[in-house]
């Protein structure tokens, strides 16, 4: 049964290789790739910038999330399961 399931795993990974066709770029990519050397350093700075900007705000979601249950369970007032 195992290796059936590894036989198929191993077919569908080589189809998807296979058929998988070129990946296109985004509009603001192909326009960095164009840009003059001079404009493509400030580019990747506001690349990295709104990167970091997506990634905090989950963090700062998660961060407010776990202070409230922790606060809730110190005071006691967090409810019964």
């Amino acid at each position: 049964m195992r290796s059936i399931r590894w036989r198929h795993a191993f077919l569908a990974a080589l189809v998807a290789i296979v058929v998988a066709s070129p990946v296109s770029a985004c509009p603001n990519c192909k326009e960095a790739v164009s840009a003059p050397p001079e404009d493509v350093a400030s580019m990747a700075r506001g690349y990295n910038w709104s990167i970091m900007l997506m990634l905090g705000a989950p963090v700062s979601l998660l961060t407010t999330g776990a202070f409230m249950v922790r606060r809730a369970v110190k005071l006691g007032t967090l409810p019964e399961l």
